[in-house]
């Protein structure tokens, strides 16, 4: 793999690094290079903590859910023990992966290549025929280290954290800015929807961009909202600036979690009207008011209204494709009851245009990004200061890897 210095110049480090009136985004080769694509999966996403998935999408033993990230086969299982588990979806004979279609009353995982199976947990208990008999002796093939290759994994409300390279802090070290934030805040009763098209709760679409441009247009960039999007520019909240140019919203720009925090009557004209149950204060059982749009670094987004939380994953494929993986979650049964059903399909309806809105756009910056007028762009120092901070901590990844 080629060192960091043949893709970024000291040049363009210093201007990623120069204070955020004068500095300079990352140039082209970072958003369009495959070849730093994967230099980022190596010291970048393998280095931290990465959402990968919903527990809510495996409801009950038996289920499994085969996907890919990074390019990276892997695979996720409720086994008997109700845990959840990710392992690399890959065979260790015949490299095919194991598992190549959603299953929801899964025993075992038979690979179709060989037709060797393992159990939910990934252990190998069949390898038929290995050594001409129907049932053979598998101790030998234990030595060869054939069980399925577990991922360590963590989970804090539904969302499915894996840690790559197995060295991370505890996900609630790594967790902390975000975890305080909501600390009065009763989740216990959030189920997840499972409207989806596929019926596993998750709302799946695809763009043609680099995942660092939507990652940093969903709460970072404020400064868009009543340009894109057709709702904000129906609202007189919007842009979130007073008559004495003074933000409207509470930035927080604290580590992994940038976004903004607003009172949710203050943009009564602003989203869908819906009256589901509220969310409550852990301390005094009163519905909570605040509603706030964030991002966690790195490939997490997570929209918390009183009514309902929904959380996106970003899952870059490669230098210029991502997936979002979007799931809805409600309080107190209304995740499921039929009477809700309509306002929830309204609720989801809403989000899902602006995420086209938004891709639209960004993917239009991915093509742009091949013209030779363009090299980096500069910052808006009243909107950008979370931007700009984005930047310098995937510079500061990408500088632990060795020279």
């Amino acid at each position: 793999m080629r060192p960091l210095r043949e893709f970024l110049t000291d040049e363009d480090r210093a201007a990623i690094r120069a204070p955020i009136s004068e500095a300079r985004t990352f140039p082209q080769i970072a958003y369009r290079s495959q070849e730093f694509f994967e230099f980022e999966v190596a010291h970048l996403f393998a280095r931290n903590w990465v959402a990968v998935g919903f527990a809510g999408s495996l409801p009950h033993v038996g289920y499994v859910a085969p996907f890919e990230i990074f390019g990276i086969p892997l695979l996720i299982t409720r086994a008997e023990d109700k845990a959840i588990r990710v392992f690399h979806n890959i065979g260790a004979h015949d490299g095919c992966p194991i598992a190549l279609t959603r299953q929801s009353r899964a025993t075992t995982l038979e690979g179709p290549y060989h037709g060797w199976q393992y159990n939910l947990r990934g252990v190998l208990v069949k390898a038929p025929f290995w050594d001409g008999t129907p049932n053979p002796d598998l101790s030998g093939l234990r030595k060869q280290s054939a069980d399925l290759k577990e991922i360590r994994s963590s989970i804090w409300n539904d969302i499915i954290f894996v840690d790559l390279s197995g060295t991370c802090p505890a996900l609630p070290v790594f967790l902390a800015p975000l975890m305080a934030l909501f600390e009065d805040f009763d989740f216990s009763t959030l189920e997840m929807a499972h409207d989806s098209a596929d019926g596993d709760g998750i709302h799946r679409f695809s763009a043609k961009a680099n995942w660092k441009p939507l990652w940093e247009n969903y709460a970072p960039n404020v400064y868009h909202e009543g340009f894109v999007h057709e709702q904000y520019r129906r609202s007189a909240h919007v842009p979130r600036v007073d008559d004495q140019a003074r933000k409207t919203f509470r930035e927080i720009n604290d580590g992994i979690v940038k976004g903004l925090a607003f009172e949710s009557a203050s943009v009564s004209q602003t989203y869908p009207d819906v009256d589901f149950p509220k969310i409550k204060s852990r301390t005094t059982g009163a519905p909570v008011t605040t509603s706030y749009i964030l991002n966690i670094y790195p490939n997490a987004t997570f929209l918390v209204f009183p009514t309902h939380v929904r959380i996106s994953i970003l899952a870059p494929v490669d230098a210029g494709n991502t997936q979002w993986l979007i799931a809805s979650y409600y309080a107190d049964g209304s995740a499921r009851d039929p009477a809700h059903k309509e306002m929830r399909q309204r609720s989801i309806e809403g989000s899902a245009r602006a995420r086209v809105e938004d891709d639209h756009v960004c993917e239009a910056v991915q093509r742009a990004r091949r013209s030779p007028a363009y090299r980096s762009h500069f910052y808006s120092p009243f909107w950008d200061r979370m931007h700009y901070d984005f930047n310098k901590m995937v510079l500061n990844d990408l500088e632990r890897a060795p020279p």
